[in-house]
């Protein structure tokens, strides 16, 4: 019966305790015996349970009560945001879980805002209430104000299971059930449900193909099935179907309300779209689409590169089969002169690069390069036509720009009285306007508009730094602003390097330039000649470091005698060192490429 199942997620700023929590549930339910829990049970992924973090959301079914919880543990970083929205897409409700060491942070309030436009159910919840730096009053008062309520939020401790069996009881009493489609009208017949199913993730298996998380919106799905995708028209038959319980649980039927998988058997990943509508293949002209989830589109883009330049297909297979169950990744073939064959690769900030970078090293071998990140710009030709573009090699020439623009994000801050001072001069530091002030008992909300390269680059460190890890942040895209661009060039030992070029404003250009150079000096490695680092924009050079030559001691071997016989092997040696800076290639290490992203 639908009136018996409850479907719900875990939100929460990052650390706040989801996943043990999600542990737990799993635990007191019976789901999985007390002594077979390990920690981060539904981080499957081994770079998940290394960082202590939630990447990818995990679907867990428990029966408790004669209630079967379907529970859709969410990460909380903000990179992976989109994440959270596919969890909440799939559920009646949500836990809102805070960190009583920490209190409200700024993915508690994004979070929160996320279920409330989605309509869910929302349980309050405090966690770490053992901890010994835990604030229960502090944190209480600071939800209650949020969430605008007076009931006190129910409190727990993730870790030992108290208060874990009253949070159970109220997901049942206070979270709906799932609702449903209306049942359509076929022919004069009498009403019937056809199938909905919307598929809010999926993940690629080399043996068994596509596999589709679903939830049954209405109707019934078999095994054996005859299915299709709405979107794309692609058919295909359930070969097998079932729950998460926490790991694949087979079933021969999933009913109305029902969070699963299916296993399509399909082999091509581009036929399966995360938030598209799967029905009967016979019932196709009966339905319509279930409102889906929003495009993601990236906010930073890097270029990979091979760390062997033979590997490049293999890199391509990689990142198509890591799309799959990450939408938000993107993917075009790009070609460098110095470096080859590579990818551009669009990702929602810098944590989801590495996570990814990371992934294609352990899970396919394949080590990359990865070149200084980049945002869209976009430039206003003096003909009228408007160009998009992330890559500095397609920046036009400035002749023939009327009007220049940078993509701006709306930055939330939640920050501790004491440090408001300090985050408020960073983001004016960093071109930032102060759009809103507002206090949450004890702590200070600041919104701000800023441009996106400094967010995805600089602010999420710098905000730590300055308010001693007091300070959270959460931002989205927020249009562009008008400005005057310019493209920074490296050149080392008087080549260009293409790869290294970077586009910024012209009003911190030279500021940039410096910092690059100086950056790439450190990097570097000393090398057998002379090596001059220089940033130019157009032909003009702002900025200048040179990497000295190591020196071999020519005279060494020399002892007395006339002094004119080392000054004539000291003059030989130096016109050889002219003549391999000439010529000479300068090893770039990939310290350098991450140099110029930290600048």
């Amino acid at each position: 019966m639908s009136s018996q199942i409850r479907n719900f997620s875990i939100i929460a700023h990052i650390d706040a305790g989801k996943s043990t929590l999600a542990d737990r549930l799993l635990e007191i339910t019976g789901t999985v015996q007390a002594d077979k829990i390990t920690p981060q049970l539904l981080d499957s992924n081994p770079i998940e349970r290394e960082r202590g973090i939630t990447i990818k959301l995990a679907p867990g079914s428990m029966n408790y009560q004669g209630y079967t919880l379907n529970l859709i543990d969410t990460p909380g970083h903000v990179d992976f945001n989109y994440e959270v929205e596919r969890a909440l897409q799939a559920c009646e409700g949500a836990i809102l879980l805070v960190d009583a060491t920490k209190g409200v942070q700024a993915q508690t309030v994004a979070n929160l805002r996320l279920a409330k436009n989605l309509g869910l159910s929302i349980i309050p919840v405090i966690n770490k209430i053992d901890a010994p730096l835990a604030e229960v009053q502090a944190a209480s008062r600071q939800v209650k104000q949020l969430l605008n309520i007076h009931d006190e939020p129910l409190l727990v401790s993730a870790k030992t299971g108290e208060g874990v069996e009253t949070l159970l009881s109220h997901i049942i009493s206070d979270l709906p059930g799932p609702q449903f489609v209306i049942p359509s009208e076929v022919e004069g017949s009498h009403s019937i449900a056809p199938l909905h199913a919307l598929v809010f993730n999926s993940t690629f298996d080399t043996h068994l193909g596509v596999i589709a998380f679903v939830k049954i919106i209405s109707g019934n799905l078999n095994s054996g099935d005859k299915m299709m995708f709405l979107s794309s028209g692609q058919s295909l038959i359930a070969s097998e179907i079932g729950i998460f319980s926490p790991g694949r649980t087979e079933k021969k039927i999933l009913t109305a309300g029902n969070v699963g998988y299916i296993i399509t058997g399909l082999k091509d990943i581009r036929n399966v779209l995360v938030g598209d509508t799967l029905c009967l293949a016979t019932q196709s002209k009966l339905v319509s689409p279930i409102p889906g989830f929003r495009k993601i589109h990236p906010n930073v883009f890097l270029d990979f590169y091979p760390a062997e330049g033979s590997q490049y297909r293999d890199l391509i297979d990689a990142l198509e089969k890591l799309k799959l169950n990450d939408s938000a990744l993107t993917t075009q073939g790009i070609n460098s002169p110095i470096l080859g064959q590579g990818v551009k690769v669009g990702f929602l900030g810098m944590l989801h690069s590495e996570v990814v970078g990371e992934r294609l090293e352990r899970e396919f071998g394949l080590p990359v390069i990865s070149v200084s990140p980049s945002v869209e710009y976009k430039v206003k030709i003096r003909s009228g036509e408007e160009k998009i573009f992330s890559s500095p090699s397609d920046f036009p020439d400035p002749a023939i720009i009327s009007q220049g623009f940078e993509p701006m994000a709306a930055v939330n801050i939640v920050v501790t009285s004491p440090y408001v001072g300090a985050v408020m001069e960073l983001c004016q530091e960093l071109r930032g306007s102060l759009v809103n002030v507002s206090y949450l008992d004890e702590l200070v909300e600041i919104d701000y508009f800023l441009p996106l390269i400094e967010v995805i680059t600089t602010l999420h460190d710098s905000l730590k730094s300055v308010s001693q890890g007091f300070a959270s942040m959460n931002y989205e895209l927020a249009g562009w602003q008008e400005a005057e661009l310019v493209k920074l060039d490296v050149l080392l030992n008087h080549e260009l390097f293409a790869p290294m070029s970077v586009i910024t404003v012209k009003e911190k250009a030279y500021y940039k330039g410096k910092k690059i150079s100086e950056k790439l000096k450190e990097a570097i490695p000393r090398q057998q000649f002379e090596i001059p680092i220089q940033v130019a924009i157009g032909g003009q050079i702002v900025a200048r470091e040179t990497i000295k030559a190591y020196r071999k001691d020519v005279d060494a071997k020399l002892h007395g005698g006339d002094f004119t016989r080392n000054l004539k092997l000291l003059n030989k040696q130096k016109k050889g060192k002219a003549r391999m800076k000439q010529f000479g290639k300068v090893s770039v290490p990939q310290e350098a490429f991450l140099a110029i992203a930290k600048s």
